[in-house]
């Protein structure tokens, strides 16, 4: 499975794009529902025709949410940079760049969204002109509609040829799972997820968390097929199927 995250300025259609892509609601918190903005990542996935599963990781585009954004954003191989064609670039586009620049995240898809609102062109034009001197260079650039549909078949085939032209994880590197969040549940304690770009954890297996290396026990899975791992820092945690 690969795993890209959205990246763009804040109520520029991230979510709504994921949402339309999966069929997944990204929006966790009841609070972002209620808002209608991103807070916290959210994660969603879909399958390809190849019958390769895409994982997306969407981030938050307000500045208040920077510190999410970069967790999300950290591990992943590439991104979906979104702009909305009504508002073209803003300061969060130009910082959620930074951020990828910084990262050196050299893949990833330009998608206008609000295609139905106004031109999409001098969006694109713009916003693919500032990426071309970033990390990731040259990207393909697509107008898109989350709410009508306009240029969602496209979007769904450049995505494809996008995943297939990202490396393969490799099972046998040493393990390194990025912590996305943490959160508590009632009789296991202490939880974090995260994502795993490469090598292999199995349910049972102790991992360590940095800088202090302390143990964290018990590796464990909750819901087939996601993005990443959880762990529990509690001996008394359920084990599950699949991975996260």
């Amino acid at each position: 499975m690969q795993v890209i995250a959205t990246a763009g300025h804040v109520d520029h259609g991230k979510s709504t794009l994921v949402r339309a892509l999966t069929g997944m609601e990204p929006d966790r918190w009841e609070a972002e529902r209620r808002r209608g903005m991103t807070i916290d990542l959210g994660f969603a996935w879909l399958t390809l025709p190849s019958g390769e599963r895409l994982a997306f990781v969407d981030v938050p585009g307000h500045e208040r949410f920077v510190p999410n954004m970069l967790a999300g954003v950290g591990p992943v191989p590439a991104v979906m940079f979104v702009v909305a064609a009504d508002e073209g670039w803003m300061p969060q586009s130009a910082e959620h760049l930074a951020a990828v620049d910084a990262l050196g995240i050299g893949r990833g898809l330009l998608v206008v969204t609000r295609a139905d609102l106004a031109d999409p062109g001098p969006a694109l034009r713009e916003a693919a002109a500032r990426i071309r001197g970033s990390s990731l260079g040259q990207v393909d650039g697509l107008a898109v509609s989350g709410v009508t549909g306009q240029g969602m078949p496209e979007l769904r085939a450049a995505l494809a040829a996008l995943a297939g032209r990202l490396p393969a994880a490799d099972p046998g590197a040493p393990v390194r799972l990025w912590a996305d969040r943490a959160f508590s549940i009632r009789g296991s304690g202490t939880v974090v997820t995260g994502t795993l770009p490469a090598g292999t954890i199995a349910a049972g297996d102790e991992l360590h968390a940095a800088p202090s290396m302390r143990p964290v026990s018990n590796a464990y899975t909750f819901r087939p097929s996601i993005l990443s791992m959880c762990v529990s820092s509690s001996s008394s945690a359920p084990t599950g199927t699949g991975f996260r």
